[in-house]
């Protein structure tokens, strides 16, 4: 018999207090004995970490880094700690539908491609877990596309699942990315499939306090678009130089 994909979700806390135990329990509930949660708490002021310690379950492993990092080297942290096949990105505050690990190995024990990214739809929800939208891919028409996403992202990382290949290859994560999803993203696209599945796995909480902004000024948007395509470039010279060096080997 084929063993299963071993599973690792990586968190990055913050003073998530509110929701943590939800959020922790929809995917415990899900995961096999050799599964793991990977936490990197960016040194939290409120009881998150003492929450996370109270569940007692070894498949539970908390680190925190030794200054406070900010979101996407604290989930940079958090991704370098993790050691399954199957890396799946969670936020701290979502529940998850029964079903969507399963979805999620199912996917990868079939995939040929080392670098596949599968992107999972969610229904939008606010604190109370009402729905807001009944698909987050309708609301902010979630699709691949190399030039549509570094325009205007739509790889949102708590809905990410990829091999540990695809990983490897794009960290560390480069200075000036506005966001660790879309770098992923991005790089997943230059090195193989992306497949956004429609049915809806998730409960994506939208509470006002999340990290993610709505509005940043147009410097800042344009900025982040000019270090997105500066660093993929760099990015495609660095792996055509890779294979080059490969083949003068051989």
């Amino acid at each position: 018999m084929k063993s299963k994909l071993l599973i690792s979700v990586v968190i990055a806390t913050y003073n998530g207090a509110n929701y943590i135990d939800q959020q922790i329990q929809s995917i415990l509930q899900q995961l096999d004995i050799d599964d793991e949660i990977v936490i990197s708490d960016d040194h939290s002021t409120d009881d998150t970490v003492y929450q996370l310690e109270a569940i007692q379950d070894a498949r539970i492993k908390i680190f925190s880094p030794a200054t406070s990092l900010g979101p996407i080297a604290n989930f940079e942290f958090g991704l370098k700690h993790s050691k399954n096949a199957v890396v799946v990105l969670s936020d701290q505050d979502d529940v998850w539908l029964l079903g969507r690990i399963e979805a999620i190995r199912d996917y990868f024990a079939k995939s040929s491609s080392p670098y596949d990214l599968l992107v999972l739809n969610s229904r939008v929800v606010n604190d109370q877990l009402e729905i807001i939208a009944p698909s987050v891919f309708q609301l902010i028409d979630c699709r691949p596309g190399l030039l549509k996403n570094i325009y205007r992202n739509t790889y949102i990382g708590c809905h990410m699942a990829f091999k540990r290949s695809l990983l490897n290859a794009a960290i560390p994560f480069p200075i000036g990315i506005p966001m660790h999803d879309v770098w992923l993203g991005l790089v997943s696209e230059l090195m193989g499939a992306v497949t956004f599945r429609e049915e809806p796995t998730m409960l994506f909480r939208r509470t006002g306090k999340n990290f993610t902004k709505a509005r940043y000024s147009w410097v800042t948007r344009i900025t982040w678009r000019f270090n997105l395509i500066r660093v993929l470039l760099l990015f495609i010279l660095f792996r055509r130089s890779e294979s080059i060096l490969s083949l003068v080997k051989k």
